[in-house]
């Protein structure tokens, strides 16, 4: 134990980092100025670094003003980084890796292959590039290639540093990093019976199995918030009195996002769920200290910042209507365990099915944002079927979803 403290100590790190620094500098008069930046990404890849942001975590866990939520962050992001280092090798047997190159991942930081640089400009946007006009990108199948925002189209590429954070974070953590290739096609029957399973799902929010899951996802929530500090995105939540700025369309956020790096994001002091429905108990409003530019923002403002980079503007998702806000749930719940999953999924693929498929389904899939009617922001757990990409209920519970929404007389 005396061992790690030690390696943990202010003294041990200011070593840790003269070294590196003093390598930096020596590597630097080697290397030509176009690739030095690149040396600055690797030196921040390496072990050194990432037990530094491990040891800066835990002191700010420790701090006395922080809350209990803003400590279950700080400990996550001191246990990523710190198992960031090790991962590589132990997770190297199961993903097929070679150890020479697992070992080399655990030492450096990253692999030594270098990608075309061709390859990746055509088909990924650099945070600080313009949109691009279509002009051959051809994106996996089952999602559109462009996207119309106020009447020009432009190509719906993934963004490059938002990709990057979500495969390192989910290679840290062991889950699958496999791209998506092809989205299954939408459907309607399926978002049916979510929204019914959704109407009838009760508001729990002190069953434990139902607690610890909303415990997990806000943890989890917490950790890749802050896997997103370094990709240069500059979350800023609307004041009090500001209009809407992508009110004529929610992909503005992607141009916005991609050209300026720069989002959006509706507080959640400002609007959450049902207008007058008493929320008080949502776990979402836990306090978790500063988001963005937001001081004292809730769990849920957390949410809707990485739900919107990592579901929608990341993978090439601008897309906000049924068949996007499904391909953004696909995407966004690879990034969290079996014991956050449940959560994730009431809130977003539960909401969005009733809101899309429900009881005023038709109307709201053509409605803009004031005249939608939004879900209840119910606390709860839907039937394990509903967290499955693909599940479908027993045909015992189609029948009594049917029957429920015959009943309560759904369009």
């Amino acid at each position: 134990m005396a061992g790690i403290l030690d390696f943990f100590s202010p003294e041990s790190g200011q070593k840790r980092r003269a070294a590196l620094d003093q390598l930096g500098r020596s590597a630097e008069y080697y290397v030509p100025p176009e690739l030095r930046q690149l040396l600055g990404f690797a030196a921040e890849m390496t072990p050194t670094a990432a037990i530094d942001r491990a040891a800066a975590a835990g002191g700010r866990m420790m701090a006395p003003d922080r809350t209990p939520m803003q400590r279950v962050g700080d400990f996550g992001g001191m246990l990523s980084e710190t198992a960031g280092v090790a991962a590589p090798m132990a997770v190297a047997g199961r993903a097929g890796m070679p150890v020479a190159q697992a070992v080399q991942e655990s030492l450096l930081g990253g692999s030594m292959r270098v990608p075309s640089a061709a390859n990746a400009a055509a088909d990924t946007y650099r945070v600080g590039q313009r949109l691009a006009a279509p002009s051959g990108y051809v994106g996996p199948a089952g999602r559109p290639s462009d996207v119309n925002i106020l009447g020009s189209r432009f190509e719906a590429r993934p963004i490059s540093a938002i990709e990057d954070a979500a495969t390192d974070y989910m290679r840290r953590r062991g889950m699958d990093t496999t791209p998506m290739t092809e989205y299954p096609q939408f459907s309607d029957e399926r978002a049916r019976y979510i929204a019914a399973a959704y109407d009838q799902m009760r508001h729990d929010p002190t069953n434990p199995d139902v607690k610890r899951a909303y415990d997990a996802m806000i943890g989890e929530t917490l950790d890749q918030y802050n896997a997103l500090r370094g990709s240069g995105i500059d979350f800023k939540f609307i004041p009090e009195g500001m209009a809407d700025p992508y009110a004529a369309s929610p992909a503005m956020g992607y141009q916005d996002l991609v050209e300026n790096g720069r989002l959006w994001v509706f507080p959640t002091d400002q609007g959450f769920g049902t207008l007058g429905a008493d929320v008080a108990d949502n776990p979402l409003l836990t306090r978790v200290g500063r988001i963005g530019d937001l001081e004292n923002a809730t769990a849920n403002d957390a949410f809707r910042a990485v739900h919107d980079t990592f579901g929608h503007f990341g993978p090439g998702n601008p897309f906000f209507r049924r068949q996007g806000e499904e391909r953004a749930f696909l995407e966004h719940q690879r990034m969290y365990s079996p014991e956050a999953r449940g959560a994730m999924t009431s809130e977003t693929r539960g909401q969005n099915s009733w809101l899309n498929s429900g009881p005023y389904g038709a109307a709201n899939r053509t409605a803009i944002g004031a005249d939608t009617v939004f879900a209840d922001q119910k606390t709860g757990l839907l039937s394990p079927w509903a967290w499955d990409p693909s599940g479908m209920p027993s045909t015992s519970q189609i029948q009594d979803l049917e029957n429920y929404m015959r009943a309560q007389a759904w369009q």
